[in-house]
């Protein structure tokens, strides 16, 4: 997971951040008098220089986000010198390259920003990688809205060619015509049950047959997404008797920066418990 610099994205049209912010800060204890007065001189830098610096940081990464809070516990010292011991976030309504989360609440520590020149003007930047570990929700509503983005829409293609690789020789049936050239699937649904997720795919041009994709979803050793007992079928527009089709269950690495806890699938949403590292962009 990489983070770029504070630079918007072209093209990207961005929405009002709201935050509440706290800082949480405590001086050296061995502080003189003389550093007292240094030390209340900096947090009133900090408290008005470095919020700012994250949201506009957070404000260039996500393209919409609502009721976001934050609090940075930490040292005068320590902030001042661009280490951020602790940071804990929660935010809903989060979009990011399109795929919409409901609810966020995380935290992280050990962070190293370019704090010094943040006080300059400059942007905030990130120095090195660091842990960020909580829970996600994403509702079904948030699924069928990052059914539109381009992300998303090339995933599901992915995950459907690989699922339908030997489908098409042994049962006879061209599944692949629901592939699509496409960047997305405007008409493309999801629904939900317990353990299950359920892709509906519109009518293929050709026959009007649609074709629907259930499968179960969980996690291995932190970073595997597992797709178990995958079941095509095909649904005539004809009346005739619909045709499942069981598949072989795959895998999809996500990577050593990821490390999933819990995966839960209800008929209202998915709920994510786990880390990922984030890598500072070059």
């Amino acid at each position: 997971m990489r983070s770029p610099l504070v630079q918007p994205r072209p093209g990207v049209s961005r929405q009002p951040v709201s935050v509440t912010t706290r800082l949480t800060m405590s001086s050296d204890p061995a502080a003189t008098p003389d550093s007292d007065v240094s030390t209340a001189k900096g947090s009133r830098i900090i408290s008005r220089l470095l919020p700012p610096a994250i949201r506009l940081w957070l404000h260039s990464q996500l393209d919409h986000i609502e009721g976001l809070e934050f609090a940075i516990d930490g040292k005068d010292r320590q902030i001042l010198g661009g280490y951020l011991p602790k940071v804990r976030l929660a935010a809903h309504q989060a979009v990011y390259q399109g795929l919409h989360v409901s609810q966020v609440s995380v935290s992280a520590a050990d962070i190293r920003v370019n704090l010094p020149q943040v006080l300059r003007g400059k942007a905030l930047r990130l120095l090195q990688p660091f842990p960020v570990d909580g829970q996600v929700t994403v509702l079904a509503d948030d699924l069928r809205a990052s059914l539109q983005s381009s992300l998303l829409g090339q995933g599901l293609r992915d995950v459907l060619r690989q699922l339908l690789a030997g489908a098409e020789t042994q049962q006879r049936v061209p599944l692949n015509r629901w592939l699509g050239e496409g960047e997305a699937s405007p008409a493309l649904d999801i629904a939900l049950a317990t353990d299950r997720l359920t892709l509906c795919w519109p009518p293929e041009p050709s026959s009007g047959d649609a074709l629907e994709l259930t499968m179960g979803l969980a996690m291995r050793a932190g970073r595997w997404l597992c797709l178990r007992q995958p079941v095509a079928t095909v649904l005539p527009t004809t009346g005739a008797p619909a045709s499942p089709i069981a598949l072989d269950e795959i895998e999809f690495d996500l990577g050593s920066e990821v490390d999933i806890r819990q995966l839960a699938v209800t008929p209202t949403g998915i709920d994510l418990v786990g880390m990922v590292r984030v890598i500072p962009a070059d």
